[in-house]
């Protein structure tokens, strides 16, 4: 982790000549500026200036109807963390860093995800006597161009080691460059789609976690692109092909490196301590609300489809892999995994999110109920009432339905981007139920 002087000396003795600062906006979309040395200084202890605006743009890249940032509301300062700098691996003299935004007055800008991570953070170290790891699990697919038509860049058969002979040369150059940016990888496996991939990336402070994560999203496009691939982390590039999930893991140590996650006196048979349990069950309650921030494109709700491996119902099990959260089997380390996100999220206001709703679990001594044993994929709607059991949102429209109904997770990442997110999102899919498609046009042209 780097000071702000040995940033300034690395980037004399390493002769970088251009540094990118970089932020994500609601969209999940990387905005910045490339600065040169002799304005690094002035940025890391000032910060450079952006209007307020673009965090009221959509996907499209346009400026979404009655924005809360205005043309005339201002700036805020994008100020680069000395502990997020690394050498970009596949650029020329190049560096990137990560930023925190602040206002006029270098207070915290009540409008940046990063802060709101970082405040609730520190809220769990005073509140729960421990700090939070994570560790991000990605999917993602590599992509070529055939006769106008993004196809899948192999044929390669789910965890075969067939597909990872093939790509070795991305795989390979993908991984050094990750742990030349100081991101570390735990396993690398050909998933279920052909072309698709899944490095699980190891567990930090949640904090440079989430910073390791964004880098990822980054790195994966970009030597994707070197390569002459396309590298997506779209969540359903291809209807009859597998969709592509982000998976977070979550666990709690103190400082004596106990795990505040694990009872070994669980009468449930889980290991769990009651913090945890409690957690979950605060994710459980926000659930419909989480899957709104994790899964926030047109595009996640056509992967989180009953039977298709993605979580399409509220619950928690041990070793099921059809429930939102699962814990691994009691061989390892007592965590749990949060399954309910994707590629287009802005991992900041995952990672926020989820910190706030497992605190408020633990604060209001919720209980997540029994665990499902079972493929919960194809529950009736009677059998869910029965077991408690709520389905998750089936459009974007329904997931921010949901979210905008949370008025806890609200307070607890702050409502101006609460309400901000949701409008952008909503935006989107107003733009979206108007397209008209070939397969509609064909459908109903012909049939009506």
């Amino acid at each position: 982790m780097y000071t702000k002087a040995e940033v300034l000396a690395l980037v004399e003795d390493k002769g970088i000549e251009f540094i990118r600062i970089e932020f994500l906006d609601y969209a999940g979309v990387t905005r910045g500026r490339t600065i040169r040395p002799a304005s690094l200084r002035d940025a890391m202890e000032k910060g450079v200036n952006f209007s307020a605006a673009i965090m009221s743009f959509d996907i499209f890249d346009e400026y979404i109807p009655d924005p809360m940032y205005k043309a005339g509301d201002g700036d805020f300062f994008a100020v680069p963390d000395p502990s997020t700098f690394a050498i970009v691996p596949y650029r020329k003299n190049t560096a990137r860093m990560l930023c925190d935004l602040v206002d006029i007055n270098g207070d915290p800008w009540i409008g940046c995800p990063r802060n709101a991570l970082k405040r609730l953070l520190a809220e769990v170290e005073s509140l729960l006597g421990g700090t939070l790891n994570m560790a991000y699990e990605q999917e993602a697919y590599l992509l070529k161009e055939e006769n106008g038509k993004l196809v899948p860049a192999d044929n390669s058969h789910c965890f075969s080691t067939d597909g990872v002979d093939i790509q070795e040369e991305f795989i390979q150059e993908f991984i050094y460059s990750l742990e030349a940016m100081n991101v570390k990888t735990e396993q690398i496996s050909s998933e279920y789609g052909p072309g698709q991939l899944e490095i699980n990336l190891r567990y930090q402070p949640a904090l440079k976690a989430t910073d390791d994560q964004v880098t990822f999203q980054h790195l994966f496009k970009q030597i994707a692109r070197k390569q002459g691939f396309v590298g997506t982390l779209m969540p359903k590039p291809f209807d009859h092909l597998a969709g592509s999930g982000l998976h977070v893991h979550m666990s709690l140590y103190n400082e004596a490196g106990e795990n505040l996650f694990s009872d070994i006196t669980d009468q449930r048979g889980l290991d769990l301590s009651e913090k945890a349990y409690h957690f979950i069950g605060g994710l459980l309650q926000h659930g419909r609300s989480l899957i709104a921030i994790g899964a926030p494109s047109i595009n996640s709700y056509k992967r989180m489809r009953p039977g298709t491996w993605a979580p399409a119902h509220i619950c928690y099990g041990a070793g099921n892999r059809s429930v939102l959260v699962r814990i691994p089997e009691k061989r390892r380390a007592r965590r749990f995994e949060f399954r309910g996100a994707d590629g287009t999220c802005n991992p900041y206001l995952l990672s926020a999110c989820l910190v706030a709703a497992g605190l408020a679990g633990i604060q209001n001594g919720i209980h997540p109920g029994e665990p499902a044993n079972d493929d919960v994929s194809w529950l009736t709607e009677t059998e869910m009432k029965e077991r408690g059991i709520s389905r998750a949102p089936r459009t974007l429209e329904e997931a921010m339905d949901s979210l905008s109904q949370d008025t806890i997770l609200a307070r607890a990442i702050g409502r101006e981007i609460w309400e901000e997110f949701i409008k952008v999102k909503r935006t989107e899919w107003d733009k979206y139920a108007r397209q008209v498609g070939e397969w509609e046009r064909n459908l109903f042209a012909r049939r009506f």
